[in-house]
């Protein structure tokens, strides 16, 4: 049975479809959705364009307030749920550190490549 299911957001349409089955799979099987948007952390961003920590300070307070919406209507849908925005490898921490850290049974991802 999964208790506790994780959703990649990043606000293409693939992860809004994403998010659309991880509400439906949390309400039919009473799980705990876990909705996290990882802002990339792209190191050749960082020797190419000079790109500090500022820069990604500023997406990542704007990715919280994009949060928000996909929050809301899971609560409006009687979903437990908590958001999360991070600034890291996308794929590493979808794949690996955020889901062992809070024992994720099921992942659920678009195709998307937005990566914000």
């Amino acid at each position: 049975m999964y208790n506790k299911i994780l959703v990649g957001i990043d606000g293409s349409e693939q992860a809004d479809k994403a998010f659309s089955v991880g509400c439906e799979l949390a309400k039919t099987l009473s799980a705990k959705l876990f909705l996290l948007w990882v802002v990339n952390r792209d190191r050749g961003m960082l020797s190419s364009f000079g790109v500090n920590e500022d820069f990604y300070q500023d997406l990542y307070n704007q990715v919280k307030e994009k949060l928000n919406p996909y929050q809301k209507q899971a609560q409006s849908l009687n979903i437990e749920v908590t958001s999360k925005a991070v600034i890291g490898n996308v794929k590493t921490t979808l794949a690996k550190y955020f889901p062992e850290e809070n024992n994720i049974d099921l992942i659920v991802l678009g195709n998307g490549k937005l990566q914000v």
